[in-house]
């Protein structure tokens, strides 16, 4: 599998699920502690534009903000990975006290593809939305409460998606029209 250096000023595709397909959230309150997370660890390094958590894997589209906009707490992008890697190990370090468990909870690194077309980053939030209803979670994923969709159709004013998403009015009507035309018609490794 490709796996993209993180590097400044780039879109991310972050995913990962549970070694041998085991929960990663074995309950509601695991879902926020894990966002909690990203924002302690991965926030200020980084934009999120669409999550989606499962009970056996996440994704995350992030774009690594620049150097100039980190500098202050990044100097080089070696930074970035290992801070990746604090925010699951400190996950799974909880998850491992929380449950009296032991080992690794995440199967491997976590898998990484760059973003490099428009039309890949607006599919990928598609895909990354439809997920629940995909994997038959949920018969319709606008109900599933732990994605960034419902950040998106009710603009929570605590989102963890990056402030660009609602402040820029034109990315985020092209968000919601490409979300409706790709429902269900999602093909997005046309793109990679």
């Amino acid at each position: 599998m490709y796996r993209a250096s993180l590097q400044f000023n780039q879109y991310y595709h972050l995913y990962n699920r549970g070694n041998n397909i085991e929960a990663l959230f074995k309950e509601g309150r695991n879902y926020y502690y894990f966002l909690d997370l990203y924002k302690k660890y991965i926030y200020p390094m980084a934009d999120l534009y669409a999550y989606c958590l499962l009970p056996t894997h996440f994704h995350l589209l992030i774009r690594i903000k620049s150097l100039s906009e980190i500098e202050d707490f990044y100097q080089d992008e070696s930074q970035i990975w290992r801070q990746v890697r604090k925010f699951l190990g400190t996950y799974t370090k909880s998850i491992n006290k929380t449950y009296n468990r032991t080992g690794d909870l995440f199967e491997g690194r976590y898998s990484r593809k760059i973003v490099l077309k428009d039309e890949y980053f607006f599919q990928l939030i598609s895909y990354i939305h439809q997920n629940p209803q995909t994997h038959g979670i949920v018969s319709d994923f606008r109900m599933w409460p732990y994605s960034s969709y419902q950040d998106y159709i009710h603009k929570y004013k605590k989102s963890v998606l990056a402030k660009s998403v609602f402040s820029d009015h034109e990315l985020y009507n092209t968000i919601l029209l490409k979300q409706e035309a790709y429902l269900f018609d999602i093909n997005i490794f046309d793109f990679v």
